[in-house]
C-alpha cells in the first residue's frame, strides 16, 4: 500500500465549492482529484521528454482546438461507410 501524506493548500473558496459539488456527484473527494492531477502532471513531464527525443511537437491541445481543427464538410460515418464499401469490393473481387 502506498503511504499518504497530509498536505495543506490555499485555494479559492468558490473554486473548491464547485469542485466538491461536482466530485460529490462522482463519489470522489478533493484529495482524489488533487492526486489525479499530480499524477498527470508527473506524466506530462515524461511525455515532454519522449516528444523531445522523438522530435515531436510538445504542445497540449484542448478539446476545443481538436474539434475546431477537424474538417467541417466530412462526417465520420460517411468516411467509414466508404472505406468499408471499398474493402468489400476488393474482397469480393478475389
Amino acid at each position: 500500500m502506498v503511504r499518504k501524506v497530509k498536505v495543506t493548500l490555499s485555494l479559492r473558496e468558490d473554486l473548491v465549492k464547485r469542485a466538491k459539488s461536482r466530485l460529490a456527484l462522482e463519489s470522489r473527494s478533493l484529495s482524489d482529484l488533487v492526486e489525479e492531477f499530480l499524477a498527470t502532471y508527473d506524466t506530462l513531464e515524461l511525455l515532454d521528454q519522449l516528444c523531445e527525443s522523438l522530435g515531436l511537437e510538445k504542445r497540449f491541445y484542448t478539446s476545443y482546438e481538436v474539434k475546431a481543427g477537424r474538417p467541417m464538410d466530412l462526417k465520420a460515418e460517411d468516411i467509414v461507410r466508404e472505406l468499408r464499401d471499398e474493402r468489400a469490393e476488393r474482397i469480393s473481387g478475389y
